[in-house]
């Protein structure tokens, strides 16, 4: 055989195992160690790695991997999707979690990093777990918040207070709660909207109004909340002591209280928009009755209302004009192109 067809040969060679073991290229091959336990800790013949996604080629768009280091096979555990450990070392995902207790550290039934010494958050500076400075007692230490399809990790509480972002806040700690899978929260007096502080840079729980029945949302997207005869935005009591007859969700952010149409927790379009015959298109940004035609708080002078009607979702007609929803409608106030009909 030529030599240069050997040399050729063995370059594939060392290539496709590189490629294969991940060596020489971001895609790993290996087997999975505990399915039951991680889905993302591998096997290969050059160790032990972590990898962030469940199919190798994602690697190409988003997420990481990497080998762990110093692995003791024969104490090796894995205790969570991203935890393991052998008798000298903590890993969250691959990265060395320093200064751990190895002997007694463990996740505990509620998700929640510890050891006998520490509660361990993730930084979003640091970009890695570390001990928490809040005080917190580990012992009692626990996740309590399921939300929005997974864990909220910046709930933490223990025997005696409920911490948002390492910070005590002031809540009875037994009754306290997320409302279903809404932006409110609640404890046995009062309702709670959380939100960022940008100038603090972490979360802020701020008290709402006092806890009425029935406690009321749209959906788990909307703002606006009734508790009891009182309409809630976000954080703001928009509207105390209504008798309700309609409460309708119509729009982004947009909601129908009785006769009157919301927007942002703003009454809008007040002399403008029969609110009882109206009807509300494209996500809600087209309200229409027979008078007059709005998108968001602007008039649409050149419009027919007492004709106009959909055609489908972003086509529209009225006696005069087709009207079809341009690309760049959300940059600006006139949303249509428009063909004249019979050209």
């Amino acid at each position: 055989m030529n030599k240069w067809v050997k040399i050729f040969i063995i370059v594939i060679l060392i290539l496709w195992v590189g490629m294969y073991f991940g060596t020489l290229f971001p895609i790993p091959r290996g087997h999975c160690i505990n399915a039951n336990q991680s889905k993302y800790y591998f096997k290969n013949i050059w160790g032990v790695y972590y990898i962030s996604v469940e199919h190798r080629l994602n690697l190409i768009e988003f997420g990481h991997w990497g080998y762990l280091k110093g692995v003791d096979y024969n104490s090796f555990v894995i205790l969570d999707s991203d935890w393991a450990k052998d008798k000298n070392t903590v890993w969250n995902g691959s990265d060395v979690l320093h200064g751990a207790d190895v002997a007694s550290f463990h996740i505990d039934k509620s998700g929640l990093a510890k050891d006998r010494f520490h509660v361990y958050v993730y930084d979003p500076y640091q970009l890695k777990m570390r001990p928490t400075v809040c005080g917190i007692d580990v012992e009692t230490a626990e996740h309590f918040v399921f939300k929005h399809n997974g864990q909220d990790w910046t709930w933490l509480r223990d025997d005696k207070h409920v911490y948002l972002d390492e910070q005590v806040v002031d809540v009875d700690r037994d009754s306290f709660k997320p409302l279903g899978d809404s932006y409110w929260w609640i404890d046995k007096d009062w309702v709670y909207n959380d939100y960022w502080d940008p100038e603090i840079k972490r979360n802020v729980l701020a008290k709402v109004d006092s806890v009425h029945a029935p406690l009321d949302t749209f959906s788990p997207g909307c703002h606006y909340l009734r508790n009891g005869s009182n309409i809630i935005f976000l954080g703001k009591v928009i509207l105390r002591n209504v008798e309700l007859k309609r409460f309708e969700e119509v729009g982004v952010d947009k909601c129908i209280i009785n006769d009157m149409l919301f927007d942002n927790g703003e009454q809008i379009l007040k002399d403008s928009l029969n609110v009882n015959e109206a009807h509300f298109y494209f996500y809600g940004h087209i309200a229409a009755d027979k008078r007059h035609v709005f998108y968001g708080r602007e008039l649409l002078k050149d419009v027919d209302a007492a004709s106009f009607r959909e055609i489908s979702d972003e086509v529209f007609e009225d006696r005069n004009y087709i009207y079809t929803i341009n690309i760049e409608s959300m940059n600006t106030s006139y949303p249509f192109d428009k063909k004249k009909k019979n050209q």
